[in-house]
């Protein structure tokens, strides 16, 4: 290990606060480290082998991708890393760094913390802001494993936290990669940058004054080089945010999504943050081009109602995700907490937001981001695509593409979709098309349909969906469709019989208010206007051309024929429970041996059970086909299923794991008010396993085995006093 210290007291004070890991620093400079400073940022250097660069430019991963692990510290606010522990270690392994791995367990467990799946390892450290100095994750270019990144951390007097990363990726026998030397050398804090999974890092100015050294673009060479970073976003930093570290405010939900903290007008960092954030939308696209979406979300103000500077940075960006997990800092303010929570499911449906109360951290210019850093996971499954957000009138299918890779292949791809409130999702396979490209198209939909879908990609040894915790989040457009087309009731009759035409095609009410109609030759009238219907007259039977002159062009519908057989029959449709049915419930003439299609949609909440028919046949499948021979009435019975609505009091949780599963797992959840039912359901609504327990101690395990079961995806649901919970498991 090289070191370059010119200062020989200043090395000493390092040494003798090799020792001291125990004591309380904060996140910034103490008056002791600013002493220190300019020696210690002009000349310090660390590192060996692993000064160089990988031989090709990495993938760094975006925090929303899969994560393998977390990391703390412990340090100081034991309270509040003992939550984030119980609810992160039954996402990923847990590695707490620890000079007393005893007391730490002790801690845990007196607080109701299970030790599974959560690894103590006693390694040398200062403080507890392990965001800031601890170990960056990458991909290596062409293997996809897993590597860490290393920087100069810019706080003298703690060496031991500069030395982590290495000293972690030796415990994971993982190769790191230090930019501490130079020509390499670059100071940063984990707390100031925010990557992608495509290129783009965020920081704010600070990085450019840690590194007053090295020139702009000699920052974004060294970036590119470690991190395979394309295109460095740098933005002003803030006059009251002490620590300058772009966390504090802003935060990606996903590649083409910000949250951005959000200051009563005129007041505090309010101002800056909005310029910012105007010159980052003015200036930038996201890595599919487009422009970025914004969530806003409130900064919490004193119990004086004041603001930085003269109270505490109160955020509710410095958040963590692992994996189907978001954890939120809370304060005392219970109105802006249930507010934040609120903002975070509606941006991130089917992700669990837990809050952790902060209110003891915030005052160190920190909260549950600076306090944890998170460990990428190994074999990554990297799915890029850019959701379809809007589609043309004329599209007849809807294409998906994305990028999908694997460094060992990938085995198979589907996109998943449906429309409007239907119950399940249908597969299309999608197709490599060479260099990591796949494609799919989704079918035709009537217009003004909302179409959702995800995407699912697998390898050998896993499934990775986009959005991550697909079906319980999905991404969803509204179909365009044919400009115009018609639909016509009671053809049945002879000739000269009144026909009522409807139209269903894009047109609003208004545009079809101006429109002309034809009714082609020999209709009686020749022209007409209408709204959604319009009675007309024909006087010879047969075929007719129907068209709709909208805007001075034409758009005909061919060959409507006139039915004229005497001999009809009806059919009846009902719909028993919430659901709809095509043709809608009502009654319908028909001419004999017309086969008509019937498709039952179950409403949200609700699944189809079976077709019933007059003639006591049943049938299990949503869409049939029948045949008018004689009068049929034909019923959809739907059934309703409990909805996964998070109504637990906040103390109750439970967990799957492992998950995915070779069909044996484990149920874990905290202490119930009373009894709990356990449901699993597969995915067309069968219950597969029931069974009643009692759970009434901190992590309970309650096996289950479903090797008997088909492989896919599965609900598992906890009901009991407080309403029902749901969290998906795929078995493999």
């Amino acid at each position: 290990m090289q070191f370059n210290y010119l200062n020989l007291l200043v090395l000493a004070s390092l040494i003798s606060f090799q020792a001291a890991s125990q004591e309380f620093f904060p996140k910034g400079l103490t008056e002791a480290e600013k002493k220190d400073y300019q020696e210690y940022i002009t000349h310090f250097e660390y590192g060996d082998k692993g000064i160089n660069p990988p031989s090709l430019p990495p993938r760094t991963p975006g925090e929303f991708e899969e994560a393998g692990g977390v990391i703390v510290t412990w340090a100081s606010y034991s309270s509040e890393l003992r939550e984030i522990v119980r609810h992160s270690r039954l996402r990923v392994p847990v590695y707490i760094i620890a000079s007393n791995p005893s007391n730490v367990q002790s801690f845990l467990t007196q607080g109701g913390v299970s030790l599974e799946n959560v690894i103590i390892l006693q390694l040398p450290f200062n403080s507890v802001w392990v965001r800031d100095y601890g170990p960056q994750s990458i991909y290596l270019q062409g293997t996809d494993e897993l590597a860490f990144v290393d920087w100069v951390y810019n706080r003298p007097h703690r060496p031991n936290d500069n030395m982590l990363p290495v000293n972690l990726a030796s415990e994971l026998n993982l190769d790191v990669f230090q930019m501490t030397t130079q020509p390499n050398r670059l100071v940063h804090t984990g707390g100031n940058l925010m990557f992608d999974g495509h290129g783009t890092a965020f920081s704010s100015k600070l990085v450019l004054t840690e590194n007053s050294a090295l020139s702009a673009s000699q920052i974004d060479d060294i970036m590119f080089d470690f991190t395979g970073t394309t295109r460095y976003i740098k933005m002003d930093e803030l006059p009251y945010d002490n620590i300058s570290h772009l966390d504090m405010h802003m935060k990606l939900l996903d590649e083409e999504t910000l949250l951005v903290a959000e200051f009563p007008p005129g007041v505090s960092d309010g101002p800056y943050i909005e310029s910012n954030l105007t010159y980052l939308l003015d200036n930038y696209q996201t890595c599919y081009d487009r422009d970025y979406q914004v969530v806003r979300i409130p900064m919490v103000p004193s119990p004086n109602d004041n603001y930085p500077p003269n109270a505490h940075y109160r955020t509710f960006t410095n958040s963590l995700i692992l994996n189907d997990l978001v954890l939120v800092p809370q304060y005392y303010n219970t109105s802006l907490n249930g507010q934040a929570i609120s903002i975070y499911q509606n941006a991130m449906p089917g992700y669990e937001i837990v809050g952790i109360d902060m209110e003891n951290v915030i005052p160190a210019s920190g909260a549950i981001h600076c306090i944890t850093r998170e460990i990428a996971a190994t074999d990554p499954i990297f799915i890029s695509h850019a959701p379809i957000r809007e589609v043309e009138d004329d599209a007849t299918v809807y294409p998906i593409e994305a990028i999908i890779k694997n460094a060992n292949g990938i085995t198979s791809a589907s996109v998943f979709y449906k429309v409007n409130d239907e119950a399940s999702f249908t597969e299309i396979p999608m197709n490599s098309q060479g260099g990591d490209v796949f494609t799919a198209a989704i079918p035709f939909q009537p217009c003004h349909s909302n179409i959702s879908y995800y995407i699912s990609a697998s390898n050998q040894n896993k499934t990775i969906t986009r959005p991550f915790v697909a079906p319980h989040n999905y991404w969803t457009f509204t179909a365009g469709g044919e400009l115009v087309d018609f639909a016509a009731n009671n053809l049945s009759g002879d000739v000269n019989e009144e026909i009522i035409f409807y139209y269903t095609g894009c047109l609003t009410e208004d545009e079809i208010d101006e429109a002309l109609w034809h009714f082609g030759e020999g209709a009686v009238p020749q022209t007409a206007t209408g709204i959604t219907n319009h009675s007309v007259i024909y006087e010879t039977e047969g075929y007719k051309t129907i068209s709709l002159t909208i805007n001075g062009e034409e758009v005909v519908k061919e060959n409507l024929i006139l039915i004229t057989s005497e001999t009809t029959w009806k059919l009846t449709i009902t719909a028993e429970g919430q659901g709809n049915t095509t043709p809608v419930p009502g009654t319908y003439t028909f001419i004999e041996g017309t086969e008509v299609e019937l498709i039952a949609t179950p409403a949200e909440g609700w699944l189809f059970e079976e077709w019933v028919l007059n003639t006591d046949n049943f049938y299990e499948n949503d869409t049939i086909s029948v045949t008018l021979d004689n009068d049929i009435s034909a019923t959809a019975i739907f059934r309703q299923i409990e909805t996964s609505i998070p109504q637990f009091e906040s103390q109750f949780s439970f967990d799957v794991f492992p998950n995915p599963s070779q069909g044996i797992f484990n149920i874990v959840m905290s202490p119930s008010n009373g009894p709990v039912a356990i449901r699993i359901i597969n995915i067309q609504g069968q219950v597969v396993f029931s069974d009643q327990v009692v759970a009434d101690r901190w992590d309970q395990h309650f096996p289950v085995d479903l090797r008997n079961e088909n492989q896919g995806l599965y609900f598992v649901q906890i009901t009991g006093e407080h309403g029902s919970l749901t969290r998906r498991i795929i078995l493999k």
